[in-house]
């Protein structure tokens, strides 16, 4: 495998992630479905895992009743081993619906698992998160 572990491919899966925030930040679903894999599975807090067209269903309607706004990201430990990654982050973000009402704030905490595609890209393949107080999203 070229390049397995290196400097670059921890940073290939960084840039992943920063993409992933920001489509979710634009609201652009497509350019989000374009850093995931075919077969990517989220695991979001309260609620069940969502995969294939439920993921894709449930990540549009959510980009189109809220506009995120991330108020901030950090990067944890990001691992590669062959063709696989995983990346720690915390995150905190405010979301206003699209239809008028008040922003909420949430705080998260959580892990993704890349994966190397043939042609050397890294996409994200799972999303694990959960909520996390403040103070928790910040260390």
């Amino acid at each position: 495998m070229v390049g397995c572990g290196s400097e670059r491919d921890r940073l290939q899966v960084i840039a992943a992630a920063e993409e992933e925030m920001s489509a979710i930040a634009t609201g652009d679903v497509e350019r989000y479905f374009a850093v995931l894999t075919e077969d990517a599975v989220f695991m979001p807090p309260n609620s069940l895992s969502k995969t294939g067209e439920e993921l894709r269903q449930w990540l549009r309607e959510f980009l189109s009743q809220v506009a995120v706004e991330c108020l901030q990201s950090l990067h944890g430990q990001t691992v590669v081993a062959g063709d696989l990654a995983y990346h720690g982050y915390a995150c905190s973000w405010k979301t206003t619906p699209r239809a008028g009402g008040q922003p909420t704030i949430a705080h998260f905490k959580g892990m993704h698992i890349a994966r190397r595609l043939a042609d050397g890209s890294w996409r994200l393949a799972r999303n694990i998160r959960n909520l996390s107080p403040a103070a928790a999203a910040q260390g």
